[in-house]
């Protein structure tokens, strides 16, 4: 019998695996990966932050911060400033052509989102909501105590 440790895993990493490939078709022709699609959102919300609050924010090494933005910044997606309190930080912040984007990466957002919860009812929907919030509440929870 197939524990539900496991289903809840396969599951998780189907569904990755499968919205990755997704977002990547239809944002190919951008040249944008799945892991720079929260860098813009998140820039497009914010309007500009420093590299080291992305760091704690994605809870993600400086190293694969500085390639994601580095990237972003080939693709004319965004751009760093020294700043000018700190001038050891960098500012990120989206250019035009990274705020043009935007509409494009929620449109496929939304889609995905559709797909994953096709023939649930909007009480399903709002359940899973609430389950997947607190499910990545207990994963921060568990990082954080870990420190």
């Amino acid at each position: 019998m197939v524990k539900h440790y496991e289903i809840i895993a396969k599951s998780m990493s189907i569904v990755n695996r499968c919205g990755n490939t997704f977002k990547l078709e239809r944002l190919k022709e951008y040249g944008l990966g799945v892991g720079q699609l929260r860098y813009i959102t998140t820039l497009y919300h914010e309007d500009a932050l420093s590299q080291d609050e992305i760091v704690k924010r994605f809870m993600v090494d400086k190293a694969n911060v500085a390639r994601h933005i580095h990237r972003l910044e080939e693709l004319g997606m965004i751009r760093r400033e020294v700043n000018q309190q700190d001038k050891r930080k960098h500012m990120v912040y989206l250019t035009e052509k990274g705020k043009s984007v935007q509409p494009v990466i929620e449109e496929t957002m939304k889609a995905w989102s559709g797909v994953l919860t096709g023939g649930f009812s909007e009480a399903e929907r709002e359940q899973l909501l609430d389950l997947l919030l607190r499910m990545a509440d207990n994963a921060q929870n568990h990082e954080k105590a870990g420190e």
